[in-house]
């Protein structure tokens, strides 16, 4: 179903390159849900769960599990439609995939590209995190 929270996503604050670990208990499970608001990334979606309990404190509603790329609308608690296109680009860097061609050509690319926010790149270089 479609929720009414995705005009609160940030994605400027979004970086999947890091561990799927949760920010308040520190745990790795395969039930690491990525706030879309903030870029944190926290336990669970069911109550009692720091996902829901950030949901609830902070107004964040939007969320994706990092392993299955669903996208879920807490505390609600309901799946977000896997066919709902303001999410397609979250989704493609939530798992990157590439063509066998796209990776042969990557060394001979000479020009800049843009990013989803504008920011001109090379391809094939990887920047750092500002931690």
């Amino acid at each position: 179903s479609s929720c009414p929270y995705l005009d609160t996503i940030n994605r400027t604050l979004l970086d999947f390159d890091f561990e799927p670990s949760c920010s308040i208990t520190l745990e790795s499970s395969p039930h690491i849900y990525g706030c879309l608001v903030c870029g944190k990334f926290f336990r669970g979606k069911g109550k009692q769960t720091p996902a829901y309990t950030h949901s609830v404190e902070e107004g964040h509603c939007v969320y994706v599990h990092l392993t299955k790329g669903t996208f879920w609308c807490l505390p609600d608690g309901y799946e977000i439609d896997k066919t709902e296109p303001s999410l397609q680009d979250i989704r493609l860097a939530l798992h990157p995939t590439f063509t066998k061609h796209q990776i042969q050509t990557l060394d001979t690319q000479k020009e800049l590209v843009r990013d989803l926010f504008g920011r001109r790149y090379l391809p094939g270089h990887v920047g750092l995190n500002n931690l």
